[in-house]
């Protein structure tokens, strides 16, 4: 999800007075080292999987119909849940997300901003059961457990039935909801929750602010709508010929085949729904299936533009209604993003990728993306670039969204700044970016990249820079310590180890340390735990001339008690001088020197120079003579 505090306006350039010497104590806090858990036979010390990983998987039946007039979707499902932990279960949980959307839910007192969150919405749960016998549940706010009629053993697998409605709220905490005739449906069937070797049962309620974590699975879909409605959805539509038109189907076989956008249905067709449905009378049903994703969502309504694309061989759809005009280029953008991520990281792996357009600024889903009509451009390409994103981090390394928000939030919006620079090469999105996270950090209270993200204050940046700015100026900064191709490789290797699986901070940083083959210790704790800030300053300047060259003596003061290594350059003319002082110089001290040499008189020294290094105060940086 794309959070709206991203938005705030940016100052480019700001100032601070110089901190107080560092006090010396017998240990210097700022080389401290985060907390994680020992490696064992199911994570391994190279934050890659151990030999005995094991992961749940949640398949899914589900046969839902929705009621626009009425503003409900109602429907029944069969969960086929195995268990390959080495446990014996007696009860499984399941998530309710819907019950956010109840009058009094916990999400509604602990942010009763979010204007969808006090709704008369709510799942109604008619029936639970297996086998043709009913199982008792109990639920608790966003949360269902299930007690099963046998214990299930390892390796054995259970099939529960569940029938269930809701009414669809209007504004879905900007995650889903519906805009008159127009819905945009998510976290819209109860699903599993995670069990793990590292919490159990994930039972953490869903509040608002936190996403989600869910198992793997395969899901078949039918959706049954009225028949003057359009259908996008995660996954392939298995009966095209039963709700499209034969022209319709032609022009996607057209866009199947080449990289030009094609027009399915236009805006001059949509005064005519004759023109571009098979019925106008009744309903019609929509089937889909999905293979090994971590959810499904899905849009419909009437008045639905519809332009398609490819990219190597995956199908490419852009939604949206036609007043949404700059969304003419949404299909183009799209084809870029997956572009971009598959050289970058992993070959995007699904048929389809799909992008919706209505009332939810930004939300990502399997295959699928919500966002808003977004009237410029770049905006537009700034939130469907950060959903498309997040098929990577979270929809294929599927992290746990409701502890570790930065975890997919804060790397998306990394791999984001280097999209941008391809897609509007005029623009300076990293400096963007680190000019945002000074102004904000300098201008509020700043919380810590770990906080739990229902943690984070709902008013001012606490979300926004702490899951989504600060760890891309995190990532940033460590790109340059490490080196580009050597980090780019490793993120991509991470990327590989854990798709389709649930990696956890320590398993990164375990992980980025193997293969940048660098001790990140004093990095993460500094940087992921406390709200240390990183200013380096240049103190002074020593030249003097021996030997027929120039010695340049230039002390470094670490103002800010976040340390970084301090990459000193000088420069006179096109001679060039770098030396890098090591963290490890700063044990116990503010003060470091470097000596560089040069043919002649230097003319102009920085430390950590251009905006990747996420210093807070530039201008110290810079020494001109």
């Amino acid at each position: 999800m794309l959070h709206r505090s991203l938005r705030a306006a940016l100052v480019l350039f700001l100032t601070t007075a110089a901190a107080p010497s560092f006090a010396q104590d017998a240990f210097d806090a700022r080389f401290a080292r985060p907390d994680l858990p020992d490696p064992n036979e199911y994570r391994s010390a190279s934050g890659r999987p151990g030999p005995a990983y094991w992961q749940q998987r949640a398949d899914y039946e589900i046969r839902a119909t929705l009621d626009p007039a009425a503003g409900t979707l109602s429907g029944e499902q069969t969960i086929t849940y195995a268990n390959r932990s080495p446990d014996t279960l007696a009860f499984v949980w399941i998530q309710l997300d819907q019950n956010l959307f109840t009058s009094g839910s916990e999400g509604a007192q602990a942010f009763p901003g979010d204007a969808g969150a006090a709704s008369d919405g709510g799942f109604e749960i008619r029936r639970v059961a297996s086998g043709g016998t009913e199982l008792g549940h109990r639920i608790r706010d966003t949360q269902m457990r299930v007690e099963l009629a046998q214990p299930l053993a390892p390796g054995g697998t259970v099939a529960i039935d569940i029938d269930w409605s809701f009414r669809v709220p209007e504004d879905g905490a900007q995650r889903m909801g519906r805009d008159g005739d127009h819905f945009l449906l998510a976290q819209w069937y109860p699903r599993m929750a995670v069990y793990d070797d590292l919490n159990g049962w994930n039972t953490m309620p869903y509040l608002g602010q936190g996403e989600f974590y869910l198992e793997y699975g395969d899901f078949d879909v039918a959706l049954t709508v009225p028949a003057t409605y359009l259908v996008g959805a995660t996954g392939t539509l298995q009966n095209p010929a039963e709700v499209l038109t034969a022209e319709q189907r032609a022009a996607l076989d057209r866009a199947r085949t080449g990289s030009e956008v094609v027009h399915v249905v236009t805006a001059a067709e949509l005064s005519d729904p004759a023109s571009f449905r098979p019925t106008t009378q009744g309903t019609l049903t929509w089937r889909f299936r999905a293979e090994n994703v971590r959810d499904f969502a899905w849009a419909a309504g009437p008045r639905l533009v519809w332009d398609a694309t490819a990219w190597e061989g995956t199908a490419i759809h852009a939604l949206y209604r036609p007043e949404a005009t700059a969304w003419s280029e949404a299909a183009a953008m799209t084809r870029h993003s997956l572009d971009f991520y598959s050289g970058y990281l992993i070959p995007y792996p699904y048929p389809s990728a799909t992008a919706i357009e209505g009332p939810v600024f930004g939300m990502e889903y399997p295959m699928v993306v919500f966002v808003a009509p977004e009237p410029l451009r770049e905006d537009l390409f700034d939130v469907l670039d950060h959903e498309w994103g997040h098929m990577w981090f979270p929809m294929m390394v599927g992290t746990d969204e409701r502890r570790h928000a930065w975890m997919d939030e804060g790397i998306d919006t990394f791999m984001n700044l280097l999209s941008k620079e391809i897609y509007f090469p005029e623009s300076d999105p990293v400096l963007e970016n680190t000019a945002q996270y000074a102004a904000a950090i300098l201008s509020y209270r700043e919380q810590p990249i770990g906080s739990l993200p229902d943690e984070f204050a709902p008013e001012g940046p606490g979300l926004g820079i702490g899951a989504y700015i600060k760890p891309a100026v995190m990532l940033t900064a460590l790109r340059e310590l490490a080196g580009h191709e050597l980090f780019d490789a490793t993120l991509a290797s991470y990327a590989r180890t854990w798709a389709w699986r649930h990696p956890s901070p320590a398993d990164f940083y375990r992980h980025m340390e193997d293969g940048l083959g660098m001790e990140l210790g004093w990095f993460w704790y500094n940087w992921i735990e406390t709200t240390q800030t990183q200013d380096l300053a240049i103190l002074g300047v020593d030249q003097s001339e021996v030997g027929g060259e120039w010695q340049v003596t230039v002390t470094i003061d670490q103002r800010g008690r976040l340390l970084m290594p301090a990459a000193v350059t000088a420069t006179s003319g096109t001679a060039t001088s770098t030396v890098t002082i090591p963290v490890e110089a700063f044990y116990g001290t503010d003060r470091a020197t470097a000596t560089l040499t040069l043919p002649v008189r230097a003319d102009r020294i920085v430390v950590n120079e251009g905006p990747e290094w996420g210093d807070i105060n530039p201008q110290n940086n810079v020494w001109t003579r």
